[in-house]
């Protein structure tokens, strides 16, 4: 009976860790389109990675304390206007917010799942579609994906501009 219980529990425990599981470093990343905030289709594939623009994504939630404070950094801004459309062209950054309990008034700052206004001053992309989180595997935010023009994906963590 022992020896049943250590491996029921051992099952248990190898099956909470693939539930909770990120996409693993050098994955291939699935195709998905999403809309931002304006109304434009963006997709994976098609719009950045075929182009060899590789893309930088933060799926956050409005009411997650240290995605704000990862976005008040602005590391992702200056990422972007330093080598996005506007500048050399060179890296694509998307936010996403992967929480489905979030609003566009969170997003603004106005509704009551909010920790601030997340729109102004964001020149990149904001996308807010759970499923894209769920695509991509979300088990915590912030989560930051780099994902290269051959469809690879590689988490990045909360680094500054010049370290992405």
């Amino acid at each position: 009976m022992k020896k049943i219980t250590i491996l029921m529990l051992s099952a248990l425990y190898f099956v909470s860790i693939d539930v909770c599981a990120q996409m693993a470093d050098g994955s291939t990343v699935p195709d998905f389109t999403g809309t931002d905030i304006n109304g434009n289709s963006h997709t994976l594939y098609a719009d950045y990675l075929d182009q060899g623009i590789p893309v930088v994504i933060d799926v956050s939630a409005t009411w997650c304390g240290p995605c704000w404070s990862y976005h008040q950094t602005h590391a992702l801004k200056n990422l972007y206007n330093t080598y996005g459309p506007d500048a050399s062209n060179e890296i694509a950054v998307l936010f996403v917010e992967g929480s489905a309990s979030s609003t566009q008034a969170d997003l603004e700052g106005t509704g009551s799942n909010t920790t601030g206004d997340w729109i102004t001053g964001t020149p990149y992309p904001i996308i807010d579609d759970a499923s894209i989180a769920s695509t991509l595997q979300i088990a915590y935010y912030p989560t930051v994906y780099g994902i290269c023009p051959d469809g690879k994906i590689y988490e990045f963590g909360t680094k500054t501009a010049t370290q992405l």
